[in-house]
């Protein structure tokens, strides 16, 4: 494994020749140019999902609000309330008489 110096003085003379060779300045930045905009990229996909999740939550609220949209009808639950006492009045009605039997 080649020490410190060594890997500093094959930097420096690959940098020295980049800087002399306009086709291999060319060539680096074909590599380097394409990292950078996949980062910028990943960053720009991140935030299109934050802004899409924000839409998606509050997006229906808004549009209520501003009157784009009309508001949800309210939902009938006296008839869910009402088979909920019954099934409860039954359990009840058959635990209690077990008990006495």
């Amino acid at each position: 494994m080649p020490s410190n110096a060594t890997k500093l003085r094959i930097g420096a003379k690959g940098a020295v020749a980049i800087a002399r060779r306009p086709a291999l300045r060319r060539l680096v930045g074909r590599v380097i140019v394409p990292r950078k905009t996949r980062g910028q990229i990943e960053r720009l996909v991140a935030a299109g999902r934050t802004v899409g999740e924000i839409v998606v939550i509050y997006g229906p609220m808004v549009a209520e609000v501003l009157r784009l949209a009309d508001a949800p009808k309210p939902k009938r639950r006296a008839p869910a309330f009402a088979a909920g006492v019954v099934t409860g009045a039954a359990a009840a009605y058959f635990l209690i008489r077990q008990r006495r039997d």
